[in-house]
């Protein structure tokens, strides 16, 4: 998945990246995928790309009326023989060369559902909710790498995705009795496996980031017993080792490092802001679990307090568990950073189902349908990607201001973009001197996708953006075909 990085003396901080067409990504991306048959990869690569030119549509929809293409990718997606961890597999391999460049690498995990309601359900899994619902799905646990120093995203090295059986609904405590390898606890070990296989040296510049699901003593045992960086927010308050307290006994005794402005994004009914977060941090020993044969433990502790917070959620309260050292500011700030990006895997999973419409498939076969989730998977990574080379975001607004827009466009993609902007009636304008911006372009690349920025949040939508994207690439179509 290789994006090629424009950098400009003056703005070496902040990094961009200009987006491959649809056909060149989709063939590195795939092209490597092993499916016992060339013709099948083949067959994959354009399907890829055609689901990323008209994102959110469906097989027959990307189509655009081709017959041959239509049965050509349904005969595909129903065919046993193509399994859907080997499309899986070449893709993540493509993403592991990716990671040779950067210092050092954030892999952001997380686990979501993804339902459905039509006539396949009866061969999908239980994920909860109403019990006379009607509602199926998989579960997918995932691992997006990131650049922590760009804060680029570089793409997705491992995702497992499961059922789980109807009928284990109501049996929580036969659950709790598994071995620990044999509960759906385990997929976090299984992950972390899985990834450093993939990414071998690299796999040293790894830290891993989790939210509370993360807290399992064995999961933190096994990252500490092999040497695996971590930042693993805690999901319960543990007993110290050979003294009668518990982390938030250490917490209270633990002093203050200092204090710095936090920027917490928007997400739902919950409002963009900048707070004051209290750093404190200190060494600890966790005492292992009685039914765990794990030693103690012996981590570093971060705690980030909201100071002074008058919100409706209430105070940012982060105990966080980790690897790396934080016995100074600087250090316990950097840790409370980068826990603070794992937003992006929630972005990336609503990218995923919402964005690349994979709730939205509607395949009449559980085996048919996964084989679509899969490409749909790194579909999605691509419009996170698109958004993210292109959005002026809040950390990053004055940078984003004074880049010019060449940094994500061609000069071409640039000069169609310029006169698309320009109302009807006016004259066309020469071209400026001074190259707009960054956030200029994404705006006018929002507005071609219908964007009117209507709840004054600065931000457009996954579709919008990807929209606009696209009918930018038809207009430039069109331009270099005039320049022929």
């Amino acid at each position: 998945m290789r994006y090629n990085s424009r950098h400009f003396e003056n703005h070496k901080a902040f990094n961009v990246t200009v987006i491959n067409s649809s056909d060149s990504w989709a063939e590195e991306l795939f092209g490597e995928c092993d499916l016992g048959d060339k013709r099948r990869t083949k067959r994959l690569v354009k399907l890829a790309s055609s689901l990323t030119e008209q994102v959110g549509k469906s097989v027959s929809a990307v189509c655009k009326g081709d017959e041959a293409a239509l049965e050509g990718n349904y005969r595909f997606i129903r065919n046993d023989d193509v399994v859907p961890s080997a499309i899986g597999e070449g893709a993540y391999k493509a993403v592991a060369k990716q990671t040779k460049d950067s210092e050092l690498i954030l892999a952001i995990e997380d686990t979501t559902s993804v339902s459905y309601f039509h006539s396949v359900v009866d061969e999908l899994g239980d994920i909860g909710g109403p019990t006379l619902g009607h509602k199926r799905g998989f579960f997918a646990h995932s691992i997006l790498l990131v650049d922590a120093h760009k804060k680029q995203t570089l793409g997705l090295i491992e995702q497992n995705i499961w059922q789980r059986d109807p009928e284990s609904r109501g049996k929580r405590y036969e659950r709790t009795k598994k071995a620990y390898a044999e509960k759906e606890s385990f997929k976090w070990e299984l992950a972390s496996q899985k990834m450093l296989e993939r990414l071998g040296e690299s796999a040293k510049k790894v830290i891993s980031v989790c939210d509370r699901e993360a807290d399992i003593y064995d999961y933190l045992s096994y990252k500490c017993k092999h040497n695996q960086r971590f930042i693993v927010r805690a999901g319960q308050n543990r007993k110290l080792a050979e003294i009668d307290e518990t982390l938030i006994d250490a917490f209270n005794g633990a002093p203050k490092l200092g204090t710095y402005e936090l920027y917490i994004s928007q997400k739902g009914g919950r409002q963009a802001r900048k707070t004051k977060i209290n750093l404190h941090s200190c060494k600890v020993e966790l005492k292992n679990p009685v039914d765990s044969e794990a030693e103690p433990l012996h981590i570093s502790m971060v705690v980030a307090l909201e100071a002074n917070a008058a919100n409706k959620e209430g105070p940012i309260s982060w105990i966080i568990l980790t690897s790396e050292a934080a016995s100074s500011y600087e250090e316990a700030k950097q840790v409370v950073i980068y826990y603070a990006m794992r937003w992006r895997i929630e972005e990336f999973h609503k990218a995923w189902k919402t964005g690349a419409g994979a709730e939205r498939q509607r395949m009449q076969s559980a085996d048919n349908l996964e084989r679509m989730l899969v490409i749909l998977s790194f579909v999605a990574v691509r419009l996170f990607q698109l958004r993210e080379a292109l959005e002026s975001e809040n950390e990053n607004k004055s940078e984003a201001e004074s880049i010019p827009c060449t940094a994500a466009l061609s000069e071409e993609e640039y000069k169609v973009l310029w006169f698309a902007h320009q109302k009807k009636g006016d004259k066309k304008k020469a071209m400026p001197k001074v190259v707009p911006t960054l956030s200029w372009a994404y705006r006018e690349i929002a507005k071609l996708g219908g964007w009117n920025n209507s709840k004054r949040t600065g931000r457009a939508s996954w579709l919008t953006i990807w929209h606009g994207w696209f009918r930018l690439q038809d207009r430039l179509e069109g331009y270099l075909a005039a320049q022929m």
